[in-house]
């Protein structure tokens, strides 16, 4: 029997019991990235010695019944801090000194057990949402001619080929969509929390600078992590009763949705009205500056980011962006004239509680992953034209701070797989996990893409 390919929920409930080894766990992952070569291209680094050395440390521990995630494999975004490695900002170019303390993501979810085995690569200042670099291009597990979304694609597609069952990966405004673009594209399970919009005048590096999210492959891997990243007890999901949802495939963002993003959307709907749901077509309300809003925080993300590692080197694309987003950020422009996060907030919350929703539904993306192709090389406009849009849908939820979650529910016609969101108002968090649950258990999604094999 191989651990990989097994849930984080039963291989830390053996490794609690006693049933299995933490260094059995975590070398039989760190051999599926051996063997598999989509592991060159999707990650930057592999912990081998380490890992083991921290597996065998869970082993040690006599009562590790209070380990949350004993032993599972974690695959880290290469530019959250590890002791001992040097944060990789998504290129060559923006590689910072070797970190001496964990992020405290990273703290949170080794202390409960888990085990970093590898680092996922990003894309340059985890501004895009496509992963490549250097002449690196991987390939989606489901169609290898598509890419696997981004900024934390690397850690999407570990999670997705099996080389580790929880991924964490960059979130909040200016990242893309966060982790749900990722694994939209890759046709897993991830969970951005809920964060508060700050002032940007007050605390921008705090908002701007990216916040945390979660990967996996069922729904119930997904809350464990949550849970560990947030030292909160584990929740199993349930029955979240009768709600009202409201669904809709209009793009808050410029982007053509497809028709297969609206029939595996509509599709969903009516799984949901099976299952005891009130449901409406309705449509969101931002606010008349979502747009100009989303542009500035991403601008002003690409400045203040840039300001880690300095400007040389940096991708064309990315160059040019961090020049618009000096002028937008130096000249007040953000929070006022453009608007933000704060005030895209407020329009959803009275929207939510207006129309008494109780969760948004949309797609995951508005069409099949953008291209396996070397975007990096690629000037602004084309990264804008025909990449940008990839994050219509969730982007804006990111930049709003509202609770989100992406969840596979099938595969497109294409061959791509096939993602909903579920967004909700503030504090919603378990609910957003019990709609989840219900929907991969009606509609029965396949938890790894067709091709992939543990033989």
């Amino acid at each position: 029997m191989s651990w990989s390919g097994t849930t984080a929920q039963q291989i830390a409930k053996a490794v609690r019991r006693g049933d299995a080894d933490a260094s059995v766990v975590v070398d039989h992952h760190l051999r599926r990235i051996e063997d598999h070569r989509e592991a060159d291209a999707a990650l930057t680094g592999v912990r081998k010695i380490e890992s083991l050395a921290e597996a065998a440390a869970v082993d040690d521990i006599e009562n590790r019944e209070a380990l949350l995630a004993a032993g599972v494999p974690v695959a880290v975004c290469e530019q959250l801090p590890v002791t001992g490695h040097a944060p990789r900002l998504g290129s060559n170019a923006a590689v910072l000194p070797i970190a001496d303390t964990d992020h405290r993501a990273v703290q949170r979810i080794r202390g409960a057990g888990a085990v970093v085995v590898a680092f996922g690569r990003s894309s340059e200042l985890g501004l895009w949402p496509a992963t490549d670099d250097d002449g690196n291009v991987p390939a989606n597990p489901w169609r290898p001619d598509r890419g696997i979304g981004g900024p934390s694609g690397g850690a999407a597609l570990a999670v997705a080929t099996g080389a580790a069952p929880i991924g964490i990966g960059l979130d909040g405004p200016g990242s893309a969509g966060g982790v749900r673009t990722a694994a939209a594209a890759c046709g897993i399970v991830a969970y951005s929390p809920e964060h508060v919009p700050a002032d940007i005048n007050a605390d921008p590096d705090h908002w701007l600078g990216g916040h945390v999210g979660v990967m996996a492959t069922t729904v119930d891997d997904a809350a464990l992590a949550y849970a560990a990243l947030t030292h909160r007890s584990p929740r199993s999901t349930g029955d979240p009763g009768r709600l009202r949802i409201a669904a809709t495939n209009s793009a808050p963002l410029p982007a053509r949705v497809d028709d297969d993003a609206t029939k595996w959307l509509l599709k969903a709907v009516r799984s949901l009205t099976d299952l005891g749901h009130d449901t409406f077509r309705a449509k969101p309300r931002f606010g008349a500056r979502l747009t100009p809003a989303s542009s500035g925080a991403w601008t002003c993300a690409a400045y203040l980011r840039s300001l880690k590692c300095g400007p040389d080197g940096l991708q064309r694309r990315t160059k040019r962006l961090v020049a618009v987003g000096e002028r937008t950020y130096l000249g007040g422009l953000f929070g006022g004239v453009l608007g933000d996060g704060n005030r895209v907030r407020r329009h959803l919350e009275d929207w939510f509680d207006l129309e008494d929703y109780d969760v948004l539904i949309t797609p995951g993306l508005p069409a099949a992953p953008p291209a396996a192709k070397e975007w990096s090389l690629e000037p602004l406009r084309s990264n804008v034209t025909h990449l940008a849009s990839a994050a219509a849908f969730t982007a804006p939820f990111s930049l709003a701070g509202l609770p989100a979650l992406v969840v596979p529910v099938g595969m497109r016609s294409d061959g791509a797989p096939a993602t909903v969101q579920l967004v909700g108002p503030p504090g919603s968090t378990g609910r957003l996990f019990d709609v989840a649950a219900q929907l991969i258990a009606k509609l029965r999604p396949r938890r790894y893409a067709p091709g992939l094999s543990w033989d």
